[in-house]
């Protein structure tokens, strides 16, 4: 036995010398016919592989020309761009004129912008090029010019979703609710002929919960969902996650196209998902796909996707009113601004907005990324979203959780777990707009005495963090810390701040910065110190007309009750009123020049009010006092609206004030102060204040 397969080789081997041709290799005719069979069985991996060896043995212009568009068919365009600029070079009698087109595409995919522009051009500027491919090459072009410019935001994190959940074959229409990502799959690591025949995969709803950075392994729906013997489909589960809409698809005979799909819904109950049944309203004897809730003329609707006769192209999006529950009214077109001779596909709904993807507007790539914005009676120009969310090949299924600053989508971008090429299979991706956190710590110090070399810190504060970005300010937060003097916060950015450091027995300091420009999470350091409030007041003489600041006088943002901190200075003023009976006052409150005119003014005139009712309170009659807001009308350096100023300096400009309108006479002078002349009354230094000057 051992000496016949030793003959039998050595047979085999003298036939391959003399005949160069093993006896279980088949001919370029048979390879090529097999290929063609392939080809119609839709089996077109098995279809490249034999027309590759047809190739190989007859370097067949014809046969190149199949491989370079079966290449480009399975989105495996490293290998098209390679196979159609070949053919384009060695074309020396300008006979594959559309191949400079097909070429073009393949180098756009790859990201190559300014070598798939000239390309374009190639084929814009021969003259057997076909009028319909010149205006798309114009678009085309168009595309590339923004891809050469675009650039991905610094806070944009895109992530694949993960190798258990994203298989090497496609995934697609992710869906968030309560925890758990629904999407559909085949889910398989091998090569998938829709032929039609027994043992065919078909695609099927998972669903998927985060583990770690990553998703974990999907399990399928029952077959409430996944119906034996379809393709489920565009998965779609709504806001209030009750209502899951999906489509159920099969293909013709022989698998080359899809004979039916139509939209579904099933609703969740204590028990898990339902039964589906079939929307009404919205099928029909065309291919319905890509369900979407939203709402539009405040009424709920259903987006999706058909190529119903009488559209703008291939496929366009349509909205259906919604009835009740699986029950709509009749389609109709989102019209012109939304739909091209293109594609559109996958429409996402949120707070007004449409997101959807499409390649009849200018893109980066094939399928892009738009939002339009719906204003109650038409939709705006779409708008491309960034790189990122796009890339240079195909983008759709763009989702958006609640807060609209995380998501997901579907693209053929490069990822870990392909089945054949790098850019063959859609796989999801998570995207997020990073949470940019700007952390604040607020130290707390006492100006420093005489010998002192720096100013110490001081405990026992507390620090108010206002948010004054809105001419409506609001608290923030607030932290008192009795052994430290370091606060620390969490701030947001593209925001206006206000600090408030106080501790009792010390004058407050406040400190107003902002955020605005901040791209990237980061750290900031901010000093208030205090000064120590004195017990023995320091005293300015009191002329009339002569505006005299309160060294206290502290309001909440947005507020003008009176706080405990404020009393001291406005019973001192009470009890200056009282020594001089006769004594009238103009009592002002000022504010500085940013935000709005009306609003300071109408602020400060609160604030002055609020201070002579407290006054009033005291026994003060109300007539001896008149309470004026100036708003900003009384700056007291050049910090008007527009003149960029330092903290300091717009500082100055808020304050509380006082001034003496009639002079009275203080029962402690002595009777020479009758007889004294107009003059030396206004100017006596009997009458003085025990104020100094502060901000607020």
């Amino acid at each position: 036995m051992k000496k016949l397969v030793f003959l039998l080789t050595l047979c085999v081997m003298s036939v391959a010398a003399v005949t160069a041709q093993p006896l279980n290799r088949s001919t370029p005719d048979a390879n090529r016919k097999s290929a063609e069979e392939a080809e119609a069985a839709n089996n077109p991996y098995e279809a490249l592989e034999l027309y590759d060896k047809v190739y190989d043995e007859t370097k067949d212009r014809a046969v190149a020309i199949k491989i370079a568009r079966l290449e480009y068919d399975l989105r495996d365009y490293q290998a098209a761009e390679r196979a159609f600029s070949r053919l384009v070079l060695r074309d020396r009698k300008n006979e594959l004129t559309e191949l400079k087109y097909w070429c073009a595409m393949s180098m756009k995919y790859n990201g190559k912008y300014a070598e798939a522009i000239d390309m374009f051009n190639q084929y814009i500027n021969d003259l057997a090029a076909d009028p319909g491919l010149v205006q798309t090459s114009k678009r085309e072009i168009a595309g590339c010019e923004l891809g050469k410019k675009a650039k991905q935001p610094d806070n944009l994190l895109i992530s694949n979703i993960g190798k258990k959940a994203n298989s090497p074959q496609t995934e697609a229409s992710p869906s968030y609710s309560s925890g758990e990502l629904y999407y559909s799959s085949l889910k398989g690591k091998e090569v998938v002929v829709l032929d039609g025949k027994e043992g065919d995969w078909y695609a099927k709803v998972y669903t998927s919960a985060k583990s770690g950075a990553e998703y974990g392994e999907p399990t399928p729906l029952g077959e409430q969902i996944n119906r034996e013997g379809w393709h489920q489909g565009n998965v779609s589960v709504t806001t209030d996650g009750r209502t899951m809409y999906f489509t159920r698809v099969q293909f013709a005979e022989g698998g080359q196209s899809i004979g039916e799909s139509k939209i579904y819904y099933s609703t969740k109950g204590s028990d898990g998902w339902g039964a589906a049944n079939e929307v009404t309203g919205v099928n029909g004897d065309y291919i319905a796909k890509h369900p979407c809730e939203g709402e539009l003329f405040g009424e709920k609707v259903l987006f999706f996707v058909a190529n119903m006769p009488g559209g703008k192209g291939g496929f366009d999006i349509y909205y259906a009113p919604k009835k009740t529950n699986g029950v709509f009214g009749m389609p109709v077109n989102l019209g012109e601004v939304i739909n091209t001779v293109g594609e559109e596909s996958t429409p996402f709904y949120q707070d007004g907005k449409l997101y959807f993807s499409s390649n009849g507007q200018p893109t980066i790539g094939g399928l892009d990324v738009f939002e339009s914005q719906w204003n109650g009676s038409v939709w705006s120009a779409p708008k491309v979203l960034p790189p990122g969310i796009n890339s240079s090949v195909d983008d759709q299924f763009y989702t958006r959780t609640p807060d609209g600053m995380s998501g997901f989508l579907v693209s053929n971008r490069p990822g870990p777990n392909n089945l054949k090429s790098k850019t063959c299979c859609d796989d999801i991706y998570a995207w997020e707009i990073e949470r940019v956190k700007v952390d604040l710590t607020a130290r707390t110090f006492r100006f420093k005495r005489k010998g002192e070399k720096e100013n110490p810190a001081l405990t026992g504060c507390t620090v108010y963090v206002y948010d004054v970005t809105d001419k409506n300010p609001s608290r923030v937060e607030e932290k008192a810390n009795p052994n430290a003097n370091d606060f620390g916060f969490t701030l947001l950015p593209e925001k206006s701040y206000q600090l408030i450091a106080t501790r009792d027995g010390y004058v407050p300091d406040t400190l107003d910065f902002n955020t605005v420009g901040v791209r990237r999470t980061t750290s900031i350091d901010k000093k208030l110190t205090l000064r120590v409030l004195r017990k023995e007041p320091e005293y300015d003489t009191l002329r009339i007309n002569q505006p005299i600041r309160l060294s206290n006088i502290y309001y909440d943002f947005n507020k003008w009750d009176i706080r405990t901190d404020a009393e001291p200075d406005l019973q001192n003023l009470t009890d200056l009123l009282k020594k001089y009976p006769d004594m009238k006052i103009e009592l002002s409150s000022h504010t500085d020049a940013r935000g709005n005119d009306q609003y300071n003014e109408e602020l400060s005139q609160k604030r002055a009010e609020s201070a002579k009712t407290w006054i009033v309170a005291k026994g003060i009659v109300t007539d001896r006092i008149t309470a004026k807001g100036y708003g900003e009308k009384q700056l007291l350096n050049e910090c008007i609206n527009g003149v960029e100023c330092t903290e300091e300096q717009h500082q100055l400009n808020r304050r509380t004030e006082f001034k003496k309108s009639f002079q009275g006479r203080p029962a402690s002078l002595s009777s020479g102060w009758k007889n004294a002349s107009r003059a030396t009354r206004d100017n006596h230094p009997a009458v003085k204040t025990p104020f100094a000057p502060i901000f607020f």
